[in-house]
């Protein structure tokens, strides 16, 4: 009892010497990198590190479209890109019977609209207003309009101007609301009378998450919405089907640029104030919103051009702006390198750009750019069009659904995330559990296969390069200051918290923070390490010192990722930060075991919150972990995918991961090993009761089971203040 008191008196006393003013080890003083030059390149790391990948790729692909020098090649290139965007889409859905409605009618002076409303799939309903000229020869040429990211969709004024232009022209125009906008908002909230979360790119990047983990894509419902948007606008009796266009902004210039490369129907497109390259683009603003990343694009062997020459040699205009957050440095070099392929058809007339020295957006000049491309090439017209005078609409006009939002108009409405979680239900597996010890490993190792494949985990046997770059002396323990290499060009700052007095027959512990490797300093790692267990924390790559400052909006970064880019990078080449964190953590191994010399004991991970993910694919990985413990770690992907809500689940992500495995089938693969499962969380980060928990986990206990070590997966809440040592003594030990 006395040496039980006497080991409480002076934890006590290391943990008051710690927090106490004057003594405390400070986030200044745990930096590792000290001065501005090194702090600066380390939290540039990760993306220089992807940016140098990047590069390889897209080296590799101008290789590839330089080397076109006749049209059956360029037809031959045309062919890969459908195949491969369709690939990365996953499998569309099924043509169903559209249901179309005609809700609604306007009749205006020179111009009737309709407001319609139709099912792209079953329950999906889409809701888009037809502009018919009133006067003219039918059939008539007609556009698909698409719309760009503005809350109230295809009734936003700047839209509205050019539908209602060129219908007064003489085209039938179809404008839709892609889903998150007007009146199709995925998570709109009925009782606030608006969307929650807020913003048009939140909603399209909360359900896309959900579709990164089956392997599809946000995309794959815009550009569905799209074919079919097309199949109804071709079975309207006034629409000439030889002469149909698309033209889109911003996002509706993503649209744009999709279907073009996907659907031989058109006959012309305008995409505004999109078309730049992926070098600029990754150089300059970075990835954005979900449907405009069709994953992995860039490690697919594609870049913007592709959509353009995909096109060939129908007409083509890129219609920009010189002060564009799109880069028209990109823009003018993807313009020269599908200039020539149209040039190979003798066709060089039908590829052109209209540049107007102004800002985002479908401003007058693209407007006007556009008519007259469309003018010309499907009305035979000669010379610039000119916007005509016009009125727009009041937004309520041209509602096409009776409450102005879908989800609360149509009892059966369906949400890309319930579309998706659908899909998921269908390609999950069923877990083809092993029954036998001997078959156990057998199927372990065909799930550490997937695994490794689908995450990008690599094994790198290359020197550490460790170097002690400081020291910090604390009562019963120091902290060295260190950095190591994981794998060529990465470094990882980290601490090592070495014991005075080390207890060689307890294991060395490798601590995963949820965030920064100095947040829990003072609290469980001293613990630890004043228990007498070697304690080595890292920040993994982009975390920590290894952060960016993230350029987007407060939403993005509450709701989705402290760096949507990064995480976006890392999934166009090939890559994702749950594979790369895995590799941190298992390179870590050897960096504790070289730290701790001759010692013979078993290693520990502990790790937190969203190193959860990361640290049981690590633990899967490298059989030198003898025990781990996740501290709110995320219960399953399966969770995200079925939740109408989550939050902070990007960095998690493995693209189509539910396809083939999840977590808790992942966990399966640690028996016998103790693993301790703490305070396990769903996807909006809420601790979940120990029997649903539990219940997520049966296909571990079925493993656990066969080895008869049951006892080894265990399920716990840690209470609020519950000391580290008392919380998990067992798996600490072992």
């Amino acid at each position: 009892m006395r040496s039980s008191i006497g080991r409480l008196l002076m934890l006590t006393a290391i943990l008051a010497a710690l927090i106490l003013p004057g003594r405390a080890a400070s986030q200044s003083d745990l930096a590792v990198l000290k001065s501005e030059a090194e702090a600066q390149a380390e939290s540039q790391l990760l993306y220089d590190y992807l940016t140098r990948i990047a590069r390889d790729y897209l080296d590799q692909r101008e290789r590839e479209i330089a080397a076109i020098s006749t049209p059956a090649q360029a037809e031959a290139r045309k062919r890969l890109i459908r195949e491969r965007i369709l690939a990365l889409l996953g499998p569309l859905p099924k043509k169903t019977d559209l249901k179309a409605q005609v809700t609604g009618r306007l009749e205006r002076e020179g111009y009737t609209v309709e407001n319609v409303v139709y099912q792209s799939q079953p329950g999906f309903y889409v809701t888009a207003n037809l502009y018919i000229p009133a006067a003219g020869k039918k059939p008539f040429p007609a556009v698909l309009g698409t719309c760009g990211h503005t809350n109230n969709g295809k009734a936003a004024a700047i839209y509205q101007t050019l539908w209602i232009s060129l219908a007064k022209m003489g085209f039938v125009v179809l404008s839709f609301d892609p889903p998150g906008q007007g009146e199709r908002m995925m998570y709109w909230n009925a009782d606030l009378g608006e969307p929650l979360p807020p913003g048009t790119t939140t909603d399209h990047s909360l359900s896309g998450i959900q579709c990164m983990l089956t392997g599809t894509g946000e995309a794959t419902y815009f550009i569905w919405d799209m074919i079919r948007s097309l199949d109804y606008l071709l079975s309207r009796p006034e629409v000439d089907p030889q002469r149909v266009a698309v033209t889109g902004n911003s996002g509706g210039g993503t649209q744009t640029a999709y279907i073009a490369a996907l659907d031989d129907r058109l006959t012309a497109a305008v995409p505004s104030c999109y078309m730049t390259a992926w070098r600029r683009l990754w150089e300059t603003i970075g990835p954005q919103d979900a449907e405009q990343n069709i994953l992995p694009f860039i490690g697919s062997g594609l870049d913007f051009g592709d959509f353009a020459i995909a096109f060939a040699p129908r007409p083509f205009l890129m219609n920009l702006a010189i002060q564009d957050f799109f880069s028209i440095l990109g823009a003018r070099e993807t313009y020269a390198e599908v200039k020539r392929i149209y040039e190979l058809y003798g066709a060089g007339d039908k590829f052109a750009k209209f540049e107007a020295d102004d800002q985002h957006g479908y401003s007058r000049p693209r407007r006007e750019a556009c008519m007259g491309w469309l003018g010309k090439y499907m009305l035979g017209l000669d010379g610039p069009q000119k916007e005509p005078e016009l009125t727009t609409e009041w937004e309520r006009n041209l509602w096409a659904s009776p409450t102005g939002q879908v989800l609360t108009s149509y009892r059966d409405a369906q949400t890309v995330a319930s579309l998706n979680a659908a899909y998921a239900q269908k390609i999950m597996p069923a877990p083809g559990l092993p029954n036998s010890v001997e078959s156990l490993e057998r199927w372990r190792e065909e799930l550490l296969g997937k695994v490794r494949k689908l995450t990008g985990f690599e094994r790198f046997t290359t020197p550490l390069n460790l170097q002690n770059r400081g020291s910090i002396w604390r009562p019963g323990m120091s902290i060295e200051l260190i950095t190591y290499d994981p794998e060529p060009g990465i470094t990882l700052p980290a601490l090592f918290f070495r014991p005075d007095s080390v207890r060689r027959e307890l294991p060395a512990v490798l601590y995963a923070a949820d965030w920064s490797k100095s947040e829990d300093a003072a609290g469980d790692i001293a613990a630890l390490a004043a228990g007498g267990r070697p304690v080595l924390a890292p920040d993994v790559r982009g975390k920590g010192e290894g952060a960016r400052l993230s350029g987007k909006s407060g939403p993005f970064q509450d709701w989705l990722s402290r760096d949507w880019a990064l995480a976006l990078m890392a999934f166009h080449v090939n890559k994702s930060l749950v594979g790369m964190r895995a590799v941190d953590l298992v390179r870590s191994l050897d960096a504790l075991a070289e730290l701790c010399g001759d010692r013979k004991s078993g290693m520990t991970v502990l790790a937190k919150g969203s190193a959860g993910v990361p640290a049981l694919h690590a633990a899967a990985l490298d059989n030198r972990i003898s025990s781990v413990i996740i501290e709110g770690g995320l219960a399953s992907w399966k969770a995200v995918v079925e939740a109408k809500y989550h939050r902070g689940q990007l960095d998690n992500a493995v693209l189509g991961a539910l396809a083939q495995y999840d977590l808790p089938l992942l966990a399966s693969a640690l028996a016998p090993r103790t693993l301790v499962l703490s305070n396990t969380s769903d996807p909006m980060g809420h601790v979940l009761p120990l029997e649903q928990a539990a219940l997520e986990y049966q296909a571990a206990a079925h493993c656990y089971k066969i080895l008869n070590r049951s006892q080894n997966l265990r399920f716990a809440i840690r209470q609020e203040g519950l000391e580290v040592l008392r919380a998990y003594s067992n798996a600490l030990s072992e």
